[in-house]
């Protein structure tokens, strides 16, 4: 009952992984469709959402290739040098995600702060965040890399990733907390107060994206800290049920885009009616359809009856 149990919540995460690929694919397919008239905060949430589509990815190869047929104890598709490979990528986009996470609880909490100041900001300034942020997420992988090559000492591994999970979590809280109380805050209706409603508007967006994503990947950062500090002291089940939560972390983000934002909206409608389109063909029918032995006359042409309308019209001219 047990092993049933483990086999199940694994071919529920291959399902979550897929539906992670499809849903943030779909995002990163809408930003590029606006990419013109995207502010910069989306450029952050573009490098949010190809971390998340590469968590789906590395996801389900490490369960379809490594984890699964572990558990059923048969010989593994890959080498173990491959399997520590995968799960550095893994272990990398997982805290890419949380990175990027971070960065955009941190910059609406500067733009609800200081808005004037947030408005001049250079985008130099974002691509430096997004290169920083990967740089670290890189620079994780690496670590989890060597840690399972015994090249790194594992109290280290444990240490530099324990930082890293701190000073997010810390950074996501603190911003959050800020982000909802500039909410709060009533702003006046005056002059020139369109791009602070606007700003606002996205402010409660990502704020409700930031929540729901910190309360998936707090199970997970509990979970997986101490089963670094004590192995055993974890079941098997429990890691796998909480690795769902941590895939959930990347599925929340485009399914509140698609309630929240409109660009998303009007995409759902487009599809809705390109759809409902296809369901209404015109048919063009001969000039004399054949039915059994009979001919009868076909309906007259747009093009005709225009003719014959002229035609009509010039004969009771000339007679008048």
């Amino acid at each position: 009952m047990y092993n049933n149990a483990v086999i199940a919540v694994l071919f529920a995460a291959i399902l979550e992984s897929l539906i992670i690929i499809v849903g943030n694919t779909f995002t990163i397919s809408v930003f590029w469709k606006h990419r013109n008239r995207l502010k910069r905060t989306f450029f952050l949430l573009v490098n949010l959402a190809v971390a998340d589509l590469f968590v789906g990815f590395t996801a389900i190869v490490s369960l379809g290739v490594i984890k699964i047929p572990g558990h059923f104890q048969e010989t593994n598709l890959v080498s173990a040098g491959n399997a520590n490979f995968w799960t550095a990528f893994e272990v990398s986009f997982s805290y890419a995600s949380v990175f990027f996470l971070a960065l955009v609880s941190l910059e609406r909490a500067c733009a609800l702060i200081w808005p004037l100041r947030h408005r001049v900001a250079s985008t130099k300034v974002y691509i430096y965040f997004a290169f920083f942020a990967w740089l670290a997420a890189i620079l994780v992988g690496t670590l989890a890399l060597l840690a399972l090559y015994d090249i790194l000492d594992h109290t280290y591994w444990i240490i530099a990733v324990g930082y890293a999970k701190v000073l997010c979590f810390l950074t996501i809280c603190v911003s959050c907390l800020v982000i909802r109380m500039r909410l709060n805050c009533r702003v006046p209706a005056i002059h020139g107060t369109h791009n602070i409603q606007q700003n606002s508007k996205l402010s409660r967006t990502l704020f409700i994206m930031i929540t729901a994503s910190l309360l998936f990947w707090v199970p997970s950062l509990v979970a997986y800290f101490t089963n670094d500090v004590c192995s055993r002291c974890v079941p098997l089940l429990v890691l796998r049920i909480v690795n769902l939560f941590r895939l959930a972390n990347s599925l929340v983000n485009p399914i509140i885009y698609s309630f929240r934002i409109p660009m998303f909206r009007k995409t759902f409608k487009r599809v809705k009616l390109c759809k409902q389109s296809k369901e209404y063909k015109v048919n063009y029918t001969p000039r004399n359809l054949e039915i059994g032995d009979r001919t009868e006359p076909a309906l007259p042409r747009p093009q005709t009856f225009f003719v014959e309308l002229s035609a009509v019209c010039m004969e009771s001219w000339a007679s008048c």
